[in-house]
């Protein structure tokens, strides 16, 4: 049977209905994003890498190609048209509320979790938006550019602003129209204020990397000389006038980068195989720099356990224990710490099943003689004793000490190292500390760069050099011999 294509919705075999507004919504954005991958070959590179809710993948190569872009095109907020915003306090209100919805659905699908508007929207650090959305009302006030009756209800709408108060919000990003001509706000924000103000921005008028004509500059001699200047734009104030010199791995990093961002203009047939080879050809200064890692001994891990283990909250002290022998004996990544379940921990056969970067798995052995065993032995009776059916292996503990379901974040182990420091040990620390010590008591105690690379879940062998704190002392006497 021959069926009318125009006629195709009034055939009792087609049950087609418009779907749910989230549907519509997500299939939009699907269609947006594949456009925008096929025009934008930054974009197209992005999402290319494997998502992470660290520094590294996406958010990484996201924030790193974002500033590149923004030193070439300026910041996001002298684009902005602040006057429509300041003039309608409803729009607003319905802008912030929007751009904090955004973030916490981009922070959601990072960690390979479902947004949840109940959960996903705590800690959305709001008031540093407030601040900064504040200094713009005083100057365009100062500027006389609005009323005091505006600039009052821009105030007042402000201050009052929830999020509770805006469930849901049609505006998607890019819904403002830039400004054809930069205007520079002659404005003195804190670090904190303008890094909000420029990702609010982002969010109204598109961020820098979406704005930018990448096919303008994916030409070697452009491109070499736009790294350059980026690169060697910073000035440091401390001392003198002199440029501060930029890191090599940072130059590596955006060399790396902006190459894959020509490979993707290649694969969509923008740009021709020579112009790619011309890219790749670029070179930049070589160098090299010290590790910025700090090594911590047995000694100084065991002065933590003994500061983490004397807290009031005993359950959540057990459970921070753990975390610490895990992070030290095992060399486990934030990331891959907070992603652990129950059934990856085998203290029968001492393994630990990781998945890393780049979906990679791997397991980590460890021995049942050591400080981990007896932490993580210690933490799983901790569990066995709350029925809650919780996947995660560390999750939350509440003040009553009960544990919760949910799962921890890498901020937690951020906190968690700042919160060592309030409690007495001697220096500040980072969780990423505890992975450049196992990698250098793995290479002090004989076993060779290859086998400590696959420990560590490296790729290469170069990354695990960097990581290798071992001091100039320890190179006195070893001196070739016959």
């Amino acid at each position: 049977m021959t069926i009318d294509p125009s006629n195709a919705l009034v055939h009792n075999d087609f049950n087609l209905r418009p779907g749910t507004l989230r549907q519509q919504t997500a299939v939009s954005q699907q269609i947006r994003q594949r456009d925008q991958f096929l025009t934008n070959p930054a974009l197209a590179y992005i999402n290319s890498l494997a998502a992470t809710d660290t520094t590294g993948g996406q958010a990484n190569a996201r924030y790193t190609i974002e500033r590149f872009g923004r030193f070439l095109l300026g910041s996001t907020f002298d684009r902005m048209d602040w006057i429509t915003l300041l003039t309608s306090p409803t729009l607003i209100e319905k802008a912030m509320a929007a751009f904090l919805i955004h973030r916490a659905q981009i922070k959601a699908q990072m960690k390979g979790l479902f947004y949840d508007p109940q959960r996903s929207l705590k800690n959305l650090h709001i008031n540093p938006l407030k601040k900064a959305l504040f200094t713009v009302g005083d100057y365009f006030y100062q500027q006389q550019q609005i009323s005091t009756a505006q600039y009052k209800t821009w105030q007042y709408a402000i201050s009052n602003f929830s999020i509770k108060n805006h469930p849901s919000i049609n505006l998607e990003q890019g819904w403002l129209p830039a400004l054809i001509t930069e205007k520079t706000l002659a404005i003195e924000f804190t670090s904190q204020a303008k890094i909000m103000l420029e990702a609010f921005s982002c969010f109204c008028i598109r961020s820098c990397i979406e704005r930018m004509d990448w096919y303008s500059i994916l030409y070697a001699p452009v491109l070499q000389t736009s790294m350059q200047s980026f690169l060697s734009s910073r000035l440091t104030m401390k001392s003198s006038d002199r440029k501060q010199d930029y890191a090599p791995a940072t130059a590596d990093n955006l060399l790396r980068m902006l190459r894959g961002v020509a490979y993707h203009a290649w694969l969509s047939e923008s740009i021709s195989i020579e112009t790619l080879q011309r890219i790749k050809a670029i070179k930049l200064p070589r160098g090299s720099r010290q590790s910025s890692g700090r090594y911590l001994s047995y000694s100084d891990v065991d002065q933590i356990s003994a500061l983490t283990l004397a807290q009031s909250n005993k359950i959540k002290a057990l459970r921070d224990n753990a975390i610490f022998w895990l992070m030290y004996e095992s060399g486990l990544r934030r990331a891959e710490v907070i992603g652990l379940d129950v059934n990856d921990i085998d203290l029968y056969l001492c393994k630990i099943r990781v998945m890393g970067k780049g979906n990679k798995e791997r397991y980590v052995p460890f021995s049942k003689s050591s400080d981990l065993y007896a932490a993580i032995e210690q933490w799983l009776i901790v569990r066995s004793r709350h029925p809650q059916q919780i996947s995660s292996f560390f999750c939350g503990v509440n003040r009553y000490q009960q544990l919760t379901s949910q799962r921890l974040t890498t901020q937690t182990l951020n906190d968690l190292c700042k919160q060592i420091y309030q409690l007495g040990f001697s220096r500040q620390i980072s969780p990423h500390d505890f992975r450049h010590s196992v990698a250098t008591n793995l290479l002090r105690s004989g076993y060779d760069l290859l086998l400590v690379s696959k420990f560590m879940g490296h790729s290469s062998i170069t990354t695990t050099q960097r990581y290798d704190r071992r001091t100039d002392d320890e190179l006195q006497g070893v001196t070739p011999g016959r």
